[in-house]
């Protein structure tokens, strides 16, 4: 196995011609004379040489992991809390983080956990297994706490995706979770999980501290969140999350000793910031800002694509629940120039909601391939009066899976009018409330949203997507999720790979949503930064990130 520096793309001044013309030709910002102008005069005054600032796209969400929905609250969480099982920076195998060992039984039903001795939490607490076990049954009844055990979230959290449903509940596959001793943790389960060690990886099992966990004030943990991890917060305000580095961390920590994540939802203003030396790492690059980094020279780190976008239909809708109609919008939309002239080089059109790299696609199901003519064929035979149909896409924001939100609605606007659609945008800024706010309207017709895979099996796509109703799609097929069952308990590598295409097959049938790209996402360093430990996965340490000499 390569190690993770050769794994990555690395794109400098020399790089220039490699960079595909359609690609640096692709829209420029209307800002590039401005960009151009800043040049690469690093202020470095103005920042400590022991802080590395980081360019982010918005301030978390919450910063209880348990809560984690978004990239951004994962990425603090990361730094803060730490979960039993780490990844293996170099395989992406699991690997002993706050268990330095376990064990599983022949039945595979019986998972037993030893803690390492000698680590504190942020308030000097020690960990044990009572902590961890602690932390478990909270995670089993954040609907209770929450009130989550509807179908108003936009996917489900972590616990009820990865077990089955929340403790207690019809389908948990978590029937217990003990304390065996002071440092042994016993987890037991009703029936086999495949990828349960790489499930615990998600920084949503992070361990919280005894004193930051309570029933009767479930915010606690948000506001005082206190971990095992290398760095601690400082504060939030501002714009800004303050983090510094723990100074009895168990671990050796040689990173930065502040690490600052600012907000900057517009990608120029992550690239002015950058280029004037008030950012050490740009994060989330767009191609319409590639050729100003390129040409001065900054070094661009990409992660190996692990993310799917897709347009997302409300099968509750009147008009989206005929399947004609989502036929004819799916083959209405060509990927091919979208991803070309929106995202960047490596970005590969995405048919199924499944990354190559799982090896799991499926030769029989439906690609729903751009064919104009089909679009109006199905369209003149479903009835479609011209009702205007409701389109949600965010604005002032920058996903992974969605660099450029109002380009990308833009291009798929004009391939759906063109067949006979008539499109209704609803831009809504990310930060007031996107995700939470489509869903509460019945009215919507479709939407644009993405999803990262936490770990490597394909139910780091499928599950949260497609494994339990919820008003994202308003879609619940009980053979998705059967399949889906099956597939957590398959022992066989090739049988389980069989039933995740199998799985792909119906909801390519079904259509709930149509996959479309699968993006690459890169980051950009400042002249202070030589390295940035860089993730599919998005498992980054700011402890790996290595500062210039």
């Amino acid at each position: 196995m390569p190690d993770q520096l050769d794994r990555r793309r690395f794109l400098g001044a020399s790089a220039l011609t490699g960079v595909s013309a359609a690609l640096l030709g692709a829209g420029t910002s209307g800002n590039e004379s401005e960009e151009q102008s800043t040049g690469d005069g690093e202020d470095q005054s103005a920042e400590s040489a022991t802080r590395v600032i980081i360019g982010g796209v918005s301030l978390p969400a919450s910063l209880d992991p348990g809560l984690a929905v978004d990239t951004e609250t994962e990425r603090i969480c990361r730094q803060i809390f730490e979960t039993l099982v780490g990844v293996d920076p170099d395989t992406g195998a699991a690997s002993p983080l706050l268990a330095e060992e376990w064990e599983i039984s022949d039945d595979e039903l019986t998972y037993t956990f030893q803690l390492r001795e000698g680590v504190t939490f942020h308030d000097g607490s020690t960990l044990t297994a009572e902590t961890v076990v602690a932390n478990f049954r909270r995670w089993g009844q954040l609907d209770y706490l929450y009130g989550f055990g509807n179908i108003s979230r936009t996917t489900a959290l972590a616990f009820p995706t990865v077990f089955g449903g929340y403790m207690d509940q019809d389908g948990c596959v978590l029937e217990s979770v003990e304390a065996e001793d002071e440092r042994t943790v016993v987890l037991t389960l009703s029936e086999p999980m495949v990828f349960l060690l790489q499930a615990l990886t998600l920084p949503a099992f992070g361990i919280a501290a005894s004193a930051a966990l309570s029933d009767s004030d479930p915010g606690r943990l948000t506001r005082t969140p206190i971990g095992t991890g290398a760095y601690q917060l400082v504060s939030q305000e501002g714009g800004e999350t303050r983090l510094q580095i723990f100074a009895d961390y168990w671990n050796d920590a040689t990173g930065a000793e502040e690490v600052v994540v600012r907000a900057l939802p517009k990608s120029f203003d992550r690239l002015r910031e950058l280029q004037r030396g008030r950012l050490d790492v740009y994060d989330c690059i767009t191609a319409d800002n590639l050729r100003s980094l390129v040409q001065a020279g900054r070094l661009i780190l990409q992660r190996d694509p692990f993310s799917v976008l897709y347009l997302g239909f409300n099968l509750g809708h009147p008009v989206m629940s005929d399947p004609d109609i989502r036929q004819a919008a799916a083959h209405a939309v060509n990927r091919t120039p979208l991803v070309q002239n929106l995202f960047l080089e490596g970005s590969r059109p995405a048919f199924q909601f499944t990354p190559p790299a799982l090896g799991v696609h499926s030769d029989s199901a439906d690609r729903h391939g751009f064919d104009r003519a089909q679009a109006r064929e199905l369209l003149a035979e479903s009835g479609y009066d011209g009702e205007p149909l409701v389109f949600y896409y965010p604005m002032a924001t920058t996903r992974s899976y969605l660099p450029r939100p109002e380009a990308v609605f833009a291009a798929l606007a004009a391939d759906l009018t063109s067949v006979g659609f008539v499109i209704k945008p609803k831009p809504v800024v990310w930060d007031e409330g996107y995700v939470d706010q489509l869903l509460a309207d019945d009215d919507r017709a479709m939407h644009l949203l993405g999803r990262n895979g936490g770990f490597r099996s394909p139910h780091s796509f499928f599950g949260p997507l497609f494994g339990q109703s919820g008003r994202e799609f308003n879609y619940d097929t009980e053979e998705v999720r059967e399949l889906l069952d099956q597939a957590r308990a398959e022992p066989d590598d090739d049988q389980r790979a069989d039933i995740y295409r199998e799985v792909a097959d119906l909801v390519a049938e079904d259509l709930p949503a149509l996959p479309l790209a699968y993006p690459i996402s890169a980051l950009a360093l400042g002249n202070r930064v030589a390295d940035y430990p860089m993730s599919p996965v998005l498992n980054e340490r700011f402890t790996d990130i290595v500062l210039a000499p």
